[in-house]
């Protein structure tokens, strides 16, 4: 599965809001398109402004015969116009325009279009009777009204559609309204509906089931928290299973030891008795149980070597303060010295040495120790008809160790309990390195990564190779990987 790319919840809120406006004006656009047909069907074709200036004439006589309007009188006619919204009307007799009124807005737009015609009559026909005057031209909006003194001619103009677009601009602003505020809501719903699931997921985790894992749903700040969350379910439930798996090695661990210590103890007890009450038959049997007094106490102190590096590994002791030693003398007297045992031990050996005279800071004894159980594991698994390759080198800002050896074929069969080794990565965590091995079959590789020390601190003094040599010189005890 692809690693979803990162955004933030203010980009994705930045596109939210931006693809909202887009909607909303998109929306607008429509519906003032949609506007503009429903007005030019149902408003502004002929047949829709022969019915509505018709009946805003038949309206305009009714009102003129019910009040008995005057052409001239100008306060009834503004009163009618009031009456009829959107509505203009003009009254001219053969010589003026006597009342000019109605929808202001018209007033002042209408006049600019084609179908408004200014009332004049030529000054040769102004003896002329109204009646039988053949200039005007009637049509929807113009005609020759009777009023109560005489007749006059008259435009109307009637502008529902303003009406429908004043309802039109309040739809489409409830609609734009309707689409931001729903994209925000349907947005911030889904935002909270994930933190209420964080939430629940974590309470499930809170009250004790570390099996529930945590889904982050998507790559941005509530998805990252929720793997950090996730993540540290996995340390606590990985520190509980390594808790338990150290615990019941404890259990197992002072179970076998309290019977492997019973025993050679209580041998070792009943044959210092003998001696002690000199119940034996003759100076070679004391000599026996002398031999065997010291063969026990040996199988005690092995013991004891083994609860000591179970120790290190499990205990909790502080670990040894550093000190700064050469690390071109340090690491071959220490190597040497091993390679030499092997050596005696029938190993033959292929060493390869080219640490040059800089410092490390170490723990001698630690280092020793380390050595001493590699050593013991070679000792204990490794082939005889094979050579053992050690080699030490300085890459970059670190010394690297690598002792490559061949398994016998029937070191599958030797029992280990893998103290040693986890012995060894404490020393060299301890120091700031790595101790890490590869078991390939029958090839054993293990690597030591030392840091190079950069410089010695004003005030430290550097030991030199022969507190070296004397230091920790008791540390001697067998160790097994």
């Amino acid at each position: 599965m692809s690693k979803k790319k990162f955004i933030s919840l203010n980009l994705r809120l930045t596109i939210v809001v931006l693809a909202t406006i887009t909607l909303a004006i998109s929306l607008y656009g429509i519906s003032d398109w949609l506007e503009n047909i429903l007005i030019e069907k149902f408003y502004k074709s002929d047949t829709a402004i022969e019915k509505n200036v018709g009946k805003a004439y038949s309206g305009l006589e009714e009102y003129i015969a019910n009040n008995n309007v005057k052409g001239t009188d100008t306060e009834k006619l503004q009163k009618w116009v009031k009456q009829n919204d959107y509505t203009y009307l003009t009254v001219s007799d053969d010589a003026n325009t006597v009342f000019d009124g109605g929808w202001s807005y018209s007033l002042s737009t209408y006049k600019k279009t084609k179908d408004y015609k200014k009332v004049t009559i030529d000054n040769q026909n102004k003896q002329q009777s109204i009646a039988v005057d053949e200039n005007f031209k009637t049509n929807f909006k113009n005609r020759i009204i009777k009023f109560a003194d005489k007749k006059y001619y008259v435009f109307i103009d009637v502008y529902k559609e303003e009406h429908f677009s004043k309802i039109m601009f309040l739809v489409k602003i409830i609609i734009c309204g309707l689409a931001v505020f729903g994209s925000l809501l349907i947005y911030n719903s889904r935002v909270l509906k994930r933190m209420i699931r964080l939430s629940k997921e974590v309470q499930e985790v809170i009250d004790g089931n570390l099996d529930a894992e945590i889904n982050p749903m998507s790559n941005d700040e509530i998805g990252r928290l929720a793997v950090n969350v996730d993540n540290m379910r996995n340390s606590i439930v990985e520190r509980l299973q390594s808790e338990k798996a150290a615990w019941d090695a404890n259990t197992q661990l002072i179970t076998a030891m309290s019977h492997d210590i019973r025993t050679p103890l209580t041998s070792l007890i009943g044959y210092l008795d003998i001696i002690e009450s000199h119940k034996y038959n003759s100076d070679e049997e004391m000599l026996k149980y002398i031999v065997s007094s010291r063969e026990k106490a040996f199988q005690l102190k092995d013991l004891s070597d083994k609860l000591f590096q179970y120790f290190l590994v499990f205990g909790s002791h502080k670990d040894k303060e550093l000190e700064i030693y050469n690390a071109g003398i340090l690491l071959q007297q220490l190597i040497s010295e091993h390679a030499a045992e092997l050596i005696n031990y029938g190993y033959k050996i292929d060493f390869e040495y080219s640490v040059p005279e800089i410092d490390i800071k170490a723990d001698v004894s630690g280092l020793k120790r380390l050595f001493d159980n590699v050593s013991s594991n070679i000792i204990k698994y490794a082939d005889k008809a094979y050579h053992v390759r050690i080699s030490a080198v300085q890459e970059l800002s670190e010394i690297i160790i690598r002792i490559i050896n061949r398994s016998r074929p029937d070191s599958r069969d030797v029992e280990s309990n893998k103290i040693g080794l986890k012995t060894c990565e404490r020393i060299c965590r301890n120091m700031g390195g790595m101790f890490s091995y590869k078991d390939e079959g029958t090839l054993f590789t293990v690597k030591i990564n030392l840091p190079v020390f950069e410089g010695t601190p004003e005030g430290e003094i550097k030991v030199d190779e022969a507190e070296m040599k004397n230091s920790d010189e008791t540390d001697n005890a067998e160790n097994h990987l």
